[in-house]
């Protein structure tokens, strides 16, 4: 998490590393450039801080194209602070980080604040690493030329910020670790513990000074001695020292200075194995060891960007710009897939139709070659087909006389003296003619507004005789209405009426006939019965 001058709150991220970049380092007597393609530095050059050197790198950025440039800078003008802050968030943390940076670097335009952690105590307040680049002029001029050139600058920072991307290819983890490089600009000593930058200072000198090695227990000693003074670290706490033997210079300093501290534990990486461990050309790491740090820039950018918003407003433009070309290039993608998939649909989906098509043309050719061998029809196709759906639908009409009989078998069931001759049945309104037809009944439509048509039911005619009947027209007419109230008194029925008996014993009909017309001993005594069922239903 970064504060920058200018009050904003930003968050540092690591850009994609296949994109070209213009890397520069720059020190108080010279700037070391290289540019990245690739994933990896493909050239390096070395401009001097004079007007001539300016010149050249004017040239030189010119030429780039319109590719973003990151800067790192190492200088003795730089400050580190370490701060613990009241927990806060948002706006509030912001204005607070940036009164604490124009209270601590009110001259210099470059500095930035960075959130480390929270602090154990009760209060949990914020730790923060103030850091700032108090000489702006060293950065002026080559900035100037970037402008000036059109390039959009990604950031600015201190060379120690980048260094921590060294503590990856390092073998095992030391609690407390100084690294140790020799600078053109001096000797460069940077302290972390646990793996979290602490400290970081450039001795002033030339370079041969910087590889000697009295020069450097008295800068390691010193450097212990201000740890000490800040409380980062104690004097007799073991301390791991890694020199970057960039120019094989060391030879057996490093031994020399575990000797004779027996709380240092010194090695060495020299130029092969800087070169391997970083994937790095060892042609460029010949040119300056600055292309260290440019090897590490450009594969990750890290977060303490001292660059204002104003200074980075082109980059961020280009990578609005990138982005937006990016999503076109997607969306264009995406498209011609979609379309790709379409046009494949198309052709599948013709392919289908001119199938079945075929398919078709066959089975027809195949039906009228079987149809040329059937038989004439007695009809034609049209008839055959009403006559179908005609006897459908009276199949499905047909109305079956079953509940009649069985309500008849159960009434006969008892009575086997009687006989029935006749039986009729009918499936319409009203009851069973008992004159003898059965024949449909008129259609009948009620007018409008009228009655609704009476409701169809099973009706039937029981017309038969008693067996033996021997002229005893009692016996005979108990037994037709036995038959009778039976029927009446199955659930089924409706209404029963008799129509017919043996002998009329209407009491109103008077009486005549002859005793000579009496039935024979062994005749029968005929009877008719009108069954009504009720509605189903």
């Amino acid at each position: 998490m970064i504060f920058s001058a200018n009050c904003n709150f930003s968050r540092g991220a690591s850009f994609p590393t296949m994109a070209s970049k213009l890397l520069i380092c720059i020190s108080a007597n010279h700037a070391t450039v290289a540019r990245w393609r690739g994933g990896r530095l493909v050239d390096c050059e070395v401009f001097a801080a004079d007007e001539a050197g300016i010149a050249e790198f004017r040239n030189y950025a010119a030429a780039c194209g319109n590719i973003p440039a990151f800067m790192i800078v190492d200088a003795v003008e730089e400050d580190y602070r370490f701060e613990t802050l009241p927990h806060a968030s948002g706006s509030d943390r912001a204005q607070m980080v940036e009164r604490k940076l124009r209270q601590y670097y009110r001259a210099s335009p470059y500095c930035a604040a960075s959130l480390i952690g929270r602090d154990g105590g009760k209060r949990r307040d914020d730790r923060f690493l103030f850091a700032a680049l108090t000489n702006p002029e060293i950065v002026a001029p080559w900035l100037g030329v970037l402008v000036e050139c059109q390039l959009p600058v990604g950031g600015i920072f201190l060379l120690p910020m980048v260094t921590s991307g060294i503590l990856g290819m390092l073998d095992g983890k030391a609690d407390n670790l100084l690294l140790v490089a020799a600078h053109p600009a001096g000797l460069r000593l940077t302290f972390f513990r646990e793996g979290a930058f602490r400290l970081s200072r450039l001795s002033r000198g030339d370079a041969a000074a910087a590889v000697q090695g009295r020069t450097i227990i008295d800068e390691i000693s010193n450097t212990r001695l201000y740890l000490h003074a800040l409380r980062a670290a104690t004097l007799d706490e073991p301390v791991s020292v890694v020199f970057l033997d960039h120019g094989d210079q060391l030879g057996d300093i490093p031994r020399q200075i575990s000797e004779e501290n027996a709380s240092l534990q010194c090695s060495a990486l020299g130029s092969g194995e800087i070169a391997k461990r970083l994937r790095l050309d060892p042609a460029l790491l010949g040119i300056s060891p600055a292309v260290i740090y440019l090897q590490l820039l450009g594969g990750s950018t890290p977060e303490n960007n001292l660059a204002s918003s104003a200074i980075t407003a082109g980059y961020r433009r280009y990578r609005a710009r990138r982005q937006l070309f990016a999503a076109s290039a997607a969306a264009a993608c995406i498209g011609l897939a979609w379309s790709g998939a379409n046009l494949w649909q198309q052709f599948s989906t013709q392919e289908n139709i001119d199938n079945t098509a075929r398919r078709t043309a066959q089975v027809n050719i195949e039906y009228r070659t079987a149809t040329l061998q059937f038989p004439a029809a007695p009809t034609s196709a049209d008839n055959l087909k009403r006559a179908t759906e005609l006897a459908e639908k009276l199949r499905d009409s047909a109305v079956s006389p079953e509940p009649l009989l069985q309500v008849v078998g159960r009434a006969l069931a008892p009575s086997p003296e009687i006989v029935l001759t006749e039986l009729g049945w009918q499936y319409r309104p009203g009851e069973f003619d008992a004159g003898g037809t059965a024949g449909a009944a008129p259609r009948q439509t009620p007018p409008p507004g009228g009655p609704a048509p009476a409701l169809r039911r099973h009706s039937g005619l029981l017309a038969g005789q008693v067996r033996d009947f021997r002229g005893d027209f009692r016996q005979a007419i108990l037994s037709i209405n036995t038959l009778a109230e039976r029927l009446r008194g199955d659930p089924a029925v409706e209404n029963v009426r008799v129509v017919q008996l043996p002998l009329n014993v209407s009491p109103g009909l008077a009486l005549s006939g002859n005793t000579s017309d009496a039935p024979a001993q062994g005749g029968s005594a005929d009877f008719r019965i009108v069954v009504t069922l009720k509605q189903p239903s």
